[in-house]
Order: structure tokens, then C-alpha cells, then sequence
């Protein structure tokens, strides 16, 4: 959103720190990066067992999210969604989802499939990457996402995986899923995620002091509460 204060932070590091954190329905997944003296500007997102993440909101933006549901084996849908827990969405919204901006994409009619795919190569233009209007070439964030998603393949190769301090948030997903795995088949245990209270977190930008644990110090605003406004800069 222009004018957040969010994304004066982001454009003044560009190196952040990530760090996770157990919660009750899976993780806590926070990005860092520096604010004023003595703070850092939080970015979390809590990813809910099996397959729920919530992107953080920028200012008094909607919250987004995916919901990562499994077709078979190999394949998932991936359903994306803005919602604003004291307000309907305006029409700029609304059309903001439908025409692809943001984590959405633009399908083509009467199917799910998106209209930038990799039957198409995504539609990359390489003349706007090249002019330096797109990084990657592919236009907008759920595409340029999903591209990197789909050309692993469906089954990715784990011992060919370079996995840097960037991707704690896949190492530590993947361990609370084993664990979730293990305790269910040794010991009948149910998996987080499965008691539909655990499920009432939000996702949150906020600033927090450098020396307190982000979890501690977000506590309040991770929490679902109805009537209360989604904690945002």
C-alpha cells in the first residue's frame, strides 16, 4: 500500500532476518528488518496445519491468504483470499482480486486455471525485465510465486535442495509436520490444526522492541478478536 509505513521499512532493508515460532496450530513465520533505534519492523505470518498461511496487511489493506488444498499426490489448488474482519471490501477491492493485482490471478473463463501459466511460459517478457519493469518477467506476485512453485516439479528432489537461512520457515514447517505424523501414528495423538479454536490468529506488521521475542511481544496482535482492527503499519 503506498504511503505505509510498512514499506518505508522494507525499502530501507533489504536484507531481512527471518525467525519461527511454535503456535498452537502450527508456526509463527516472521520476517525482520531494522526500524528506528532500538526496534525492528516485524512482518509475521502464521501458517496453520495442514495448508493455511495469512499474509501480513499493509496499513489498513485487507488480509490476504492461501488456502493449499490437495488434489491427489502431486497436485494442490491454491485458493487465495482478501477479507477485512470490520468492513466489506470496497469495489476497488473487489476489482482489484478479479483483475489478478496483488497475491490473485486472472483465470481463464469458465476454469481455474490462470491465464499466465506454464503451458505459456507464464507469459515472461523478457524486453520488461530486461527495461527492469519486472524482476523475474513474470507479471505479478502470485504468478511470479507459483512459477518457482511449479517448475520443481511435482515431487522436488530434497537431497539436490540448497536451503539457506531464508527458507527457516520450510525447515521448521517440515519438522511439525513429521513430529505431527509420528505422534499421531505412535501415540493417536491429534494433529495441531484440528481443534478449530487454535485457528483464530492473525497475521501482523508491527513494530516491536529489539529486545523481546517477536511472539511474546506480538501476543495481542496475532490474536482474532472480533471488533478489534487488524494491527498494521
Amino acid at each position: 500500500m503506498q504511503g505505509s509505513r510498512g514499506n518505508q521499512y522494507n525499502m530501507a532493508d533489504a536484507m531481512p532476518v527471518f525467525a519461527v515460532a511454535d503456535q498452537p496450530a502450527g508456526l509463527f513465520i516472521g520476517a525482520r528488518r531494522n526500524a528506528e533505534p532500538g526496534t525492528y519492523y516485524w512482518r509475521i505470518t502464521p501458517w496453520c496445519m495442514p495448508s493455511f498461511t495469512m499474509i501480513p496487511p499493509h496499513g489498513s489493506q485487507p488480509v490476504h491468504g492461501h488456502f493449499w488444498i490437495p488434489i491427489d499426490d502431486e497436485n494442490c489448488w491454491a485458493w487465495s483470499f482478501d477479507y477485512h474482519p470490520l468492513r466489506t471490501l470496497t469495489p476497488a477491492e473487489v476489482a482489484a482480486m478479479r483483475d489478478g493485482k496483488g497475491i490473485h490471478t486472472r483465470a481463464i473463463p469458465g476454469t481455474y486455471i490462470p491465464v499466465a501459466n506454464k503451458d505459456n511460459d507464464y507469459l515472461m517478457d523478457r524486453a520488461a525485465q530486461k527495461a527492469g519493469a519486472t524482476y523475474s518477467g513474470v507479471n505479478g506476485i502470485a504468478m511470479q510465486d507459483a512459477s518457482l512453485q511449479e517448475s520443481m516439479g511435482p515431487i522436488m528432489d530434497r537431497t539436490k535442495e540448497h536451503l539457506t537461512t531464508t527458507d527457516n520457515g520450510i525447515v521448521a514447517a517440515r519438522g511439525r509436520l513429521m513430529r505431527a505424523v509420528l505422534a499421531l501414528a505412535d501415540k493417536g495423538v491429534a494433529p495441531p490444526g484440528t481443534d478449530p479454536v487454535t485457528h483464530r490468529v492473525r497475521s501482523t506488521s508491527v513494530v516491536l522492541s529489539a529486545s523481546e521475542p517477536f511472539q511474546e511481544a506480538a501476543r495481542d496482535a496475532l490474536l482474532a478478536r472480533p471488533g478489534v482492527v487488524p494491527v498494521s503499519v
